[in-house]
């Protein structure tokens, strides 16, 4: 049985913090820490307070978050996507203070501690963005049909819908190396993959497609565009 209070386990996915927040909001539970644990680790190491992702909750509160602010959903959302240390807790409270304004349909006060969620989700905003940029600047994937880059932040999922639109005729791959996985577009499907270290031993660094100072340096020269 669980706790209402304590240490919080989940799978480490943002659909897994999405469930863990359905507790929140339906159960009442109120964490003090919020760990990633594997499924692996789950099955050997037992927690009470373990959440496992449910599909159908995860999306209930997305549903329901993007309907009541959009913006701020999106201000979570990528602020998971920088794999901060403790940002699963500073995302609770976060969340703790959106519910509480809401009503007034306003955004989360910056003044309230949420300084460094708006920043790390503009942050990650951003390499975003100069990813895009650098790609299509290169003629991806007309020069190569796979890409390797190695981003700070978590940004495959987010240029997924970007590069899908773009580039539906082709097939390609870009692997995020410091993550071990790719997002692949074949015969019109896409997917993310598992890319094994043993696969990317001979990309050597000269292959690799940009790294953060490139990224500092791009975002010098062009202005962001706007999200759609």
């Amino acid at each position: 049985m669980k706790q209402k209070t304590g240490t919080y386990y989940y799978d480490g996915s943002f659909n897994g913090f999405l469930t863990l927040l359905h507790e929140v909001r339906y159960k009442g539970v109120h964490p003090k820490a919020i760990v990633k644990l594997k499924d692996k680790q789950a099955a050997l190491f037992p927690q009470p307070n373990y959440v496992a992702t449910r599909l159908e909750d995860a999306k209930q509160i997305w549903n329901g978050l993007r309907s009541q602010n959009y913006s701020a959903l999106k201000t979570l959302y990528f602020a998971f996507l920088s794999e901060e240390e403790n940002i699963e807790i500073q995302l609770y409270y976060f969340y703790i203070s959106w519910q509480k304004q809401r009503i007034d349909e306003q955004i989360p006060d910056k003044a309230t501690g949420s300084a460094r969620i708006y920043q790390l989700a503009n942050l990650v905003e951003k390499e975003k963005r100069a990813v895009e940029r650098f790609l299509v600047a290169g003629d991806f994937p007309e020069t190569s049909y796979v890409k390797f880059i190695k981003p700070k932040y978590n940004i495959l999922p987010l240029i997924s819908r970007y590069f899908r639109t773009r580039y539906r005729n082709d097939d390609w791959l870009i692997c995020d190396i410091n993550r071990n996985y790719g997002l692949q577009h074949q015969s019109g499907s896409l997917a993310f993959v598992a890319i094994k270290p043993e696969q990317l031993r001979n990309n050597t660094e000269d292959k690799m497609l940009i790294s953060s100072p490139a990224y500092k340096k791009k975002r010098r020269k062009r202005s962001l565009e706007v999200l759609a």
